[in-house]
């Protein structure tokens, strides 16, 4: 199953979630009218259709507001409302912690390998057990939250094995099904949440009158007490209910992303040997917040409420270990055997002790490139990191500050053509504070010489650095990067690339675009897109009219559209990007039909020459497509 497969699938478990829901509802509907029932009997009097009917409708109303409500709230800070929520602390790269730096290493190899940005990173400092989450709306605006006692207690091999899976659940696309599962299911939850924060107001008032406080109103509390322990009770048939939908939903992911890790790292012993010091140590969680997103977790949170398993969340930690290693004995390790690692033992570094060759995935054939979409392999991470390592030390250092990283960017982005480079150094003494223009200059030496497929891993790096930045900060530094660009009064592919790269990602973090939506799900609603990317990429793989023709026709023929090419002074960059972003709200389905053509028209000739590589690589940040570096 491919990316796109993947994505398509997770959407339709939508309609399972909704019915599942639905289940939960209407068992909360038949309780509420079952306790109405009940309170007429108790009272000795007939039931009253209007009264039943306003308690029925008020839960039910209550149930669905809850839902939207959180929905609501979780669509604007996605998995970064998540991590905060559970008292995440954000890792930055210019974090000089070595636990840190070891975590946001591993992290960054995998989405350099897989293609996609990396990660915005937490870690829940108060949380001493193994655990981790993933979780976010899209690849492209991903969370992954780790336990103290993940980066403190696991060896690289095996924080290697956990970060792979959380990848898995990036890629397969469970991110936003699990934020859709939180939301969702607060509503069913919330009669609950009410009763128990009802009993809490009661205890406190009952307290006040215990010290000799106002004994006025002595009949309030129990009151309340009555009607905290009706909600509580009614409120935990929506929690069973919720219960069951996490189980449905989440437990096969589980076996997937095990799975997945594997295949990811080549190094079964990685994620068995986190495995079994769960099995030790454990992986729940202390904070109050923690029950509403166990479905997120590498491993359970809690073991309340599962009857014996049957209603978990995850599977059995034992029979998770047998499906990777069918002889594991049952028995797990000590708590006194297991140390906190020193950050003397972070030397230890599995992508640095094989030797790295240059394994990058090959543009063979349109196939091939299509097939490498989201791949994630031991390979790839290995040359990942050794691609990373390839970047020169105090380029390297400066690309950790949010500060010097953008005179790493501006120095990339400087024309060889001094007159040129002289406009865009007049540029960024006008634009920016003093040490940035002398930054920009210093670097520059070092960063030109770099060949454009090295500069790519360089700027996904700076971008997760931009975080740290204001908002306001990135907003004056996305000025600058754009008169940069225009200096020439053109822009090549290598800056359309790089500014893809970073203002696709970036804009939504600082909430100057939104979350990617679909909206387009059949191809006649996007076919002027279509044709206005299809024409700029014919002509800019082929210089003869005739050729351009023939790749933009194989391309249409294959979507089955009539139109013809546009003229060469109808394609724009401007139209051009502004086709993208469009392009990039199709469904899963129509936009893999869309990227195949895309390299139909590219492989006309039956090669694909370094521009084409280019724009193939802006074309699949623009569509939120994860694409690895490709040789």
């Amino acid at each position: 199953m491919d990316f796109f497969q993947h994505q398509a699938k997770a959407k339709s478990r939508t309609f399972l979630l909704i019915f599942l829901y639905s289940l939960g509802l209407l068992g909360l509907t038949i309780v509420m009218e079952m306790a109405t029932l009940i309170f007429f009997a108790a009272v000795e009097t007939e039931p009253d259709p209007a009264m039943m009917i306003l308690c029925i409708g008020g839960v039910i109303a209550l149930v669905i507001g809850g839902s939207l409500f959180k929905t609501a709230q979780l669509s604007q800070g996605g998995g970064r409302a998540i991590a905060e929520s559970l008292g995440g602390r954000q890792v930055f790269p210019s974090s000089t912690d070595p636990a840190d730096r070891r975590l946001y290493n591993v992290v960054e190899e995998m989405s350099l390998a897989s293609g996609i940005p990396v990660p915005a990173l937490y870690i829940m400092d108060n949380e001493k057990s193994i655990n981790a989450f993933a979780a976010g709306f899209s690849p492209n605006a991903a969370v992954i939250g780790v336990n103290r006692g993940t980066v403190d207690l696991l060896t690289r091999d095996e924080l290697q094995g956990v970060i792979a899976h959380e990848f898995a659940h990036i890629l397969n696309g469970d991110m936003r099904m699990n934020l859709r599962l939180i939301g969702i299911l607060f509503g069913l939850q919330l009669l609950a949440i009410i009763g128990y924060y009802a009993l809490r107001l009661a205890a406190m008032g009952d307290g006040g009158r215990s010290r000799g406080g106002n004994k006025k109103g002595g009949g309030v509390v129990p009151a309340i007490i009555g009607v905290g322990l009706a909600l509580m009770i009614i409120g935990y048939i929506g929690v069973f209910f919720s219960a069951i939908i996490k189980a449905a939903i989440s437990r096969q992911r589980e076996y997937l992303a095990d799975a997945s890790a594997v295949q990811f790292t080549r190094n079964p012993d990685g994620i068995v040997g986190a495995f079994k010091k769960i099995g030790a140590v454990g992986s729940g969680l202390k904070h109050a917040n923690a029950a509403e997103a166990s479905h997120l977790f590498f491993g359970n949170t809690c073991g309340l409420f599962s009857l014996g398993g049957l209603l978990a969340t995850h599977p059995d930690l034992t029979t998770r270990i047998r499906r990777i290693d069918p002889r594991f004995d049952g028995r797990f390790p000590k708590i006194s055997d297991i140390r906190p690692l020193k950050p003397s033992d972070f030397s230890h570094d599995f992508s640095r002790r094989v030797k790295a060759q240059n394994s990058r995935p090959t543009l063979a054939s349109k196939e091939s490139v299509i097939e490498h979409i989201s791949e994630l392999t031991a390979a790839n991470v290995l040359s990942a990191a050794a691609m990373l390592r390839e970047i020169p030390k105090p380029v390297a250092v400066s690309a950790d500050n949010p500060l010097t990283a953008q005179a790493v960017l501006f120095a990339m982005l400087l024309d060889l053509d001094e007159t040129i480079r002289n406009r865009q150094l007049t540029q960024i003494k006008t634009n920016c504070v003093p040490f940035l223009f002398e930054e920009t200059q210093r670097l520059y030496p070092q960063i030109c010489t770099l060949p454009e497929h090295e500069k790519i891993p360089l700027a996904q790096h700076v971008s997760a650095t931009f975080r740290e930045m204001t908002r306001q900060q990135y907003i004056q530094f996305s000025k600058v990067l754009n008169l940069l660009i225009a200096a020439d009064q053109k822009m090549d592919i290598f800056e359309y690339t790089i500014k893809a790269v970073l203002h696709r990602d970036l804009d939504i973090y600082f909430g100057l675009a939104k979350q990617l939506r679909v909206k387009f799900t059949a191809m006649p609603q996007v076919r002027m897109q279509v044709r206005a990317v299809l024409s700029y990429l014919a002509y800019a793989g082929h210089t003869a009219m005739e050729e351009a023709s023939g790749a933009f026709s194989a391309a249409m023929k294959e979507l089955g559209l009539p139109e013809e090419i546009l003229r060469p002074f109808e394609t724009t960059n401007t139209q051009f990007e502004c086709s993208l972003r469009t392009l990039a709200e199709t469904s899963p389905a129509l936009k893999k039909q869309i990227f195949s053509a895309f390299m139909t028209c590219v492989w006309y000739d039956g090669k694909i020459t370094p521009k084409e590589a280019g724009l193939i690589r802006a074309i699949a940040a623009m569509l939120a497509i994860p694409m690895p570096v490709l040789s």
